[in-house]
């Protein structure tokens, strides 16, 4: 359940990317869940603020390859170039990075998240024995509910008015 808060965000910021396709923004918004699954036993390594922050680089720095390659396969049927591109590019980057590290501002909000694990505690903010925080939203059901359906549900309605005007 807690991934439906991030989805919100995935699907909401299609409003503001419309040239990043919508599965890449919600994968992004996802990119740390899915990187849990490969750390299984190291939350810091995948939710913690620092390794937060290098995913949201390294996923920037993806983003940038991917984003100049498509880029310069167009090029080649132009004969000049123009700083519009390379602007699409940062503008690109810049908002994939925003929304994987967006994932860690809802878990800063959300954890610990109680009503899932009673032992639960924040996120960690370095590495495993470092201080970990958060505000606790997920402390109680109706926190939980009203987070991840709350922000999941705007997100949604953001994503559909924007689908209709366009």
């Amino acid at each position: 359940m807690p991934a439906l808060a991030h989805l919100g965000i995935g699907f909401a910021t299609k409003r503001f990317a419309p040239r990043i396709p919508l599965w890449i923004l919600l994968i992004s918004s996802m990119f740390i869940d899915i990187l849990s699954f490969v750390f299984l036993s190291a939350i810091w390594i995948s939710h913690g603020l620092f390794m937060s922050v290098v995913w949201t680089i390294i996923a920037m720095i993806i983003t940038a390859f991917i984003t100049a390659y498509i880029n310069s396969k167009k090029e080649q049927d132009k004969t000049n170039k123009s700083i519009s591109w390379s602007m699409i590019d940062l503008n690109t980057t810049l908002i994939i990075g925003i929304v994987v590290f967006s994932h860690w501002v809802l878990d800063l909000i959300g954890w610990p998240m109680s009503v899932i694990n009673p032992n639960a505690t924040g996120v960690p903010l370095l590495f495993d024995d470092a201080v970990k925080i958060g505000l606790g939203v997920y402390r109680t059901w109706i926190g939980a509910l009203s987070m991840d359906l709350g922000v999941f549900f705007i997100g949604l309605g953001i994503y559909i008015h924007y689908m209709k005007k366009g």
